[in-house]
């Protein structure tokens, strides 16, 4: 796609919630250029051998650009600054303090870049009595109450197999301040410092407990939540052959044709059952779903609005038709040779081509590239690789 034709983005991030940011940004024809260490320890935790072809790595970097530059050297320091001074956008996910240490901050490049959009992406933001704490995806969502509402009454809290602080509270709240900054830019030619914490977007995405709590005065607790655990119209049922089926009832339309076709027209009005009551609906629900195989249960109920679902595996889940209908799964280049299966575009675009993204680069592979564009010479380009300025070859 060609959404973001046109914007050049430099992503200093590593790990995962920067990298997919700018991933997205790439998917929609950004000009991504990642800047790696010249020997990286590592571009995300679970690399290979060889920095780059790992599976995360390839999808995560896919369409973008590949420089390596040592930051800590004043001359990597000033080929950043010259890169950033044509960009559109930079994204970085250091712990707060390490870029101003570089001298690649905000303040610096925008003084010769005031139209920058320039992107810190941190576990608890710039500002605050956290902004040098240390932290992972689990540390965000359990500062921001996310773990803590996760589970069932009574049992520890349920991690989640999705990282809900890095993707949701760090990804893609990048994203939205990128572009909205991009905008405000095309009215006023000024950039901006946008300052994303990943537990504070992992609270965000709390809409409806929170809402509850701070607006309504109503505590909340794990497995008391209408859409964790409280109500059996909303909750997942083992079935005859060890799978599981979700129900979504939560409109009484679909609740009552449900129950009926299940012979249990007496549940028509414990839709929002809760207690001991709704332990009773649950277990006499949990009987009659153990009495079929899942798939059987799937066919009963096919083209009937009552919002029963399987409970897929992962393989079945990128196999499902509506997935490769949607080309949620397609074949893209890789830096290994040839191609492979890699996630799709989840925004679809009327009228826009969905060309599959392209592959990963291979680490420092544009070196001589941007530098030569930046004036660099081969003799200079070569000095920068002795000095380890650049990835030796």
């Amino acid at each position: 796609m060609t959404l973001l034709s046109g914007i050049r983005v430099l992503d200093l991030s590593l790990q995962l919630p920067g990298p997919f940011c700018t991933m997205m940004m790439a998917d929609y024809g950004a000009d991504v250029v990642k800047i790696d260490e010249p020997e990286p320890r590592v571009r995300n935790p679970f690399a290979a051998e060889d920095p780059g072809t790992g599976p995360l790595d390839r999808y995560l970097n896919r369409g973008k650009k590949s420089v390596t530059l040592n930051l800590k050297s004043a001359e990597g320091q000033e080929i950043f600054r010259k890169m950033a001074a044509t960009a559109d956008v930079v994204v970085e996910g250091f712990r707060p303090g390490v870029v101003k240490r570089l001298g690649v901050e905000y303040e610096t490049l925008s003084a010769a870049n005031p139209g920058l959009v320039y992107c810190s992406i941190s576990g608890y933001g710039q500002t605050g009595p956290m902004r040098d704490v240390a932290g992972h995806d689990v540390n965000y969502l359990s500062y921001a109450g996310v773990l803590g509402l996760s589970g069932r009454p009574e049992e520890p809290p349920a991690l989640l197999p999705v990282q809900v602080g890095d993707v949701y509270g760090g990804s893609m709240m990048a994203l939205s301040g990128i572009l909205m900054a991009l905008l405000s830019r095309q009215r006023t030619g000024k950039g901006a410092w946008i300052d994303i914490s990943m537990t504070d977007g992992s609270v965000a995405s709390l809409a409806i407990p929170a809402s509850n709590l701070l607006g309504g005065g109503i505590p909340q607790e794990r497995g008391a939540l209408p859409l964790a655990g409280m109500l059996p119209c909303y909750d997942t049922y083992r079935c005859a052959d060890g799978g599981y089926v979700s129900l979504g009832g939560l409109e009484p339309w679909f609740w009552r044709k449900l129950v009926t076709r299940l012979g249990r027209e007496d549940f028509g009005e414990l839709q929002y059952a809760v207690g001991e009551t709704a332990e009773g609906v649950r277990r006499d629900l949990q009987a009659i779903f153990l009495g079929k195989p899942r798939d059987e249960w799937i066919r009963r109920f096919e083209g009937e609005d009552v919002c029963i679902s399987p409970v897929l595996s992962l393989d079945e889940a990128l196999s499902h038709p509506n997935t490769l209908a949607r080309r949620m799964v397609m074949d893209v280049g890789s830096p290994l040779g040839g191609t492979e299966r890699q996630l799709g575009l989840p925004i679809k675009v009327a009228g826009e081509e969905e060309r599959a993204p392209g592959r990963a680069p291979r680490l420092g592979e544009h070196d001589d590239e941007i530098l030569a564009g930046l004036g660099y010479s081969t003799t200079r380009i070569a000095d920068l690789r002795a000095k380890g300025v650049i990835r030796k070859r």
